[in-house]
């Protein structure tokens, strides 16, 4: 009798020990989730910063190739325009986005995004 209260008592005591245990470890599961949550918050505000210039960027240079564009078929003597004209004939020709950017003195982003015009066409 005194063994089988025993063993009562010492399961209920490891029942006890294992409950702390699994309260514990969600806690702590809930303190990372919250972390988890606010990286996740913070990553897409700044995506949305991201896309937002990225797209503004892209609509300044589909308004400066249209300008572009109607400028061509007049006097094409502004000197800033010429590397833009010059990128998207290397584009034409299939030259790779680095090389036209080192050719125009373009960026590698600005590259892209003509190149991006170009197949958009």
């Amino acid at each position: 009798m005194n063994w089988m209260l025993l063993a009562v008592g010492l399961s209920l005591v490891l029942s006890v020990v294992a409950i702390a245990v699994a309260l514990v470890a969600l806690r702590a599961s809930h303190r990372q989730l919250d972390q988890v949550r606010s990286s996740h918050r913070r990553l897409e505000s700044e995506l949305a910063v991201s896309n937002s210039a990225a797209i503004g960027m892209g609509n300044r240079l589909i308004a400066m190739e249209k300008r572009l564009a109607q400028g061509a078929g007049g006097s094409s003597d502004a000197p800033t325009e010429q590397p833009y004209t010059e990128a998207n004939q290397l584009f034409r020709m299939g030259v790779s986005v680095e090389e036209v950017a080192r050719r125009c003195g373009l960026s590698r982003a600005e590259a892209s995004l003509l190149q991006a015009m170009q197949e958009h066409r």
